[in-house]
């Protein structure tokens, strides 16, 4: 349901007022349906198999039969029996008849940033996202995420909000948040007006649900706010990670002084735990594409830094063989800063 013209409003409270009512009429019609319920949830009726048609064609033959006799012998004709390919939970079926709609389990709703003609979101974006939160939050129909949660999941994914634009990313965050329907939009700087539009998206299939816009008058204050960035959420620093690793070194036979073999199969084993420790390192995830070793590839800065690091490794532990035989394991600690500017970058 889209709007045919776009209301137009001079005062910004007016503005909002009927975009969170419009928003919030617009879902709970449609959650009234059994297509939105089907649409939000994923629980489309499946298709008989032959076997199943075949027997429900039987039950309804004989049911047919049933009431035919009773009606000739004047009896009450016996309660019909549900025979199509759907089926319901004693939960479902007791919550159905409620306002004649479908079951009446809150709907999970995130709330997102609206975004400006830059991608970027700011404080005009956040505010309007605030505003519309509480017609849905009073509702029971509705069970609206907090927006830590949703901060928290944009700055642990790195989700770009920029990419509320598109349905089939806001998709993929609302599963992230654990979202039945996400509600996103834009902010558009015109001449004399801004320009607002919201759209509600459902999380199952990323398909778009509603639309509701409005226009509203420009003023000084409006305008500081729509060009104020919101700052990015306060993401809490990485924990240090502890790479280990060990090394094996064997005595060489050209060496006949034992001591001497012996400590140079322990400085052998020293390096190959370092270059165990080195392949760890440098294959650790930064994100979910992402290693070590690629940002070491394009960057000598990352490179130096990598290096400082492993210059610090210790031997933690050292093991002589009876056939002459070391083996070290080293250890390096890693601090977490180091992983977050790598993710900044």
């Amino acid at each position: 349901m889209f709007e045919k013209r776009t209301p137009r409003f001079s005062q910004f409270v007016e503005a909002l007022e009927y975009l969170g009512s419009r928003l919030n009429q617009e879902v709970y019609k449609l959650r009234q349906t059994d297509d939105f319920s089907a649409v939000t949830t994923g629980s489309e009726n499946k298709p008989l198999s032959p076997e199943e048609q075949t027997q429900q064609n039987a039950e309804d033959a004989m049911a047919e039969l049933e009431r035919e006799i009773a009606k000739q012998e004047g009896r009450a004709e016996p309660p019909a029996t549900v025979t199509s390919g759907e089926s319901y939970t004693t939960s479902e079926s007791s919550n159905m008849g409620k306002n004649g709609g479908p079951p009446s389990r809150p709907m999970v709703i995130a709330i997102a940033d609206l975004v400006n003609d830059d991608q970027s979101v700011s404080k005009l974006g956040r505010y309007i996202a605030d505003k519309l939160t509480p017609y849905f939050s009073s509702s029971e129909q509705f069970s609206v995420l907090e927006r830590a949660l949703i901060d928290k999941v944009i700055a642990e994914q790195r989700f770009q909000v920029s990419s509320f634009v598109d349905e089939s990313s806001t998709q993929a965050f609302g599963k992230l948040l654990g979202a039945e329907t996400i509600i996103s939009g834009s902010v558009s700087e015109l001449n004399d007006v801004f320009y607002i539009n919201t759209k509600v998206v459902g999380v199952t299939y990323g398909n778009l649900l509603t639309s509701v816009d409005v226009e509203v008058d420009k003023d000084n204050r409006l305008v500081a706010l729509y060009r104020a960035p919101l700052p990015k959420p306060r993401k809490e620093p990485s924990k240090p990670r502890i790479f280990r690793a060990r090394g094996i070194g064997i005595p060489s036979a050209k060496h006949k002084n034992p001591t001497l073999a012996r400590t140079l199969a322990a400085r052998a084993a020293q390096a190959d735990a370092m270059r165990n420790l080195v392949q760890q390192v440098e294959g650790a995830q930064v994100d979910s594409k992402t290693t070590v070793k690629d940002f070491v590839a394009e960057s000598d800065q990352v490179n130096v830094q990598v290096n400082s690091f492993l210059r610090g490794a210790r031997i933690i532990d050292k093991r002589e063989m009876p056939d002459g035989a070391v083996e070290v394991e080293m250890e390096v600690e890693v601090p977490g800063e180091f992983f977050d500017r790598l993710i900044s970058q």
